[in-house]
């Protein structure tokens, strides 16, 4: 909590809508190649070998910590929390907060900035909802 009594998002989570094995990445990334559907998330972060270096620019400018988790790495907390996939979820000490699910990345088709522009609102929002 700041001074003011409002929340203060301290690090996110990010939940890929795919699986983290060896297999799993396989086949999502063949996937992706045949146009099965694909993780909305994964197109902001991700080319199609490696972090976009745009991302990794935009996550250094947000300035908190990331971590980066599959939909198979969910323990039950976060599961109840996520909703469907893919999602960002915001932490303020032990307290977490849905920021941001497919509904709001769909429309992105990867834009890194205009997923950094939705997720600094979404932040801005949880830190001012409480206060």
């Amino acid at each position: 909590m700041t001074a003011a009594g409002e929340t203060r998002i301290d690090r996110l989570t990010f939940v890929y809508d795919a699986d983290g094995t060896v297999v799993g990445e396989l086949r999502y990334w063949f996937g992706t190649l045949l146009g099965a559907p694909h993780c909305t998330l994964c197109d902001v972060t991700h080319s199609r070998w490696r972090r976009k270096p745009s991302f990794r620019a935009c996550a250094d400018r947000v300035g908190l910590s990331i971590e980066y988790l599959h939909r198979d790495d969910l323990d039950d907390g976060l599961r109840s929390i996520a909703g469907p996939l893919p999602v960002v979820i915001g932490h303020s000490g032990r307290d977490r907060v849905r920021l941001l699910g497919p509904e709001d990345l769909r429309d992105l088709h990867g834009d890194v900035g205009s997923f950094e522009a939705i997720l600094r609102s979404a932040i801005a929002k949880a830190e001012h909802a409480s206060g």
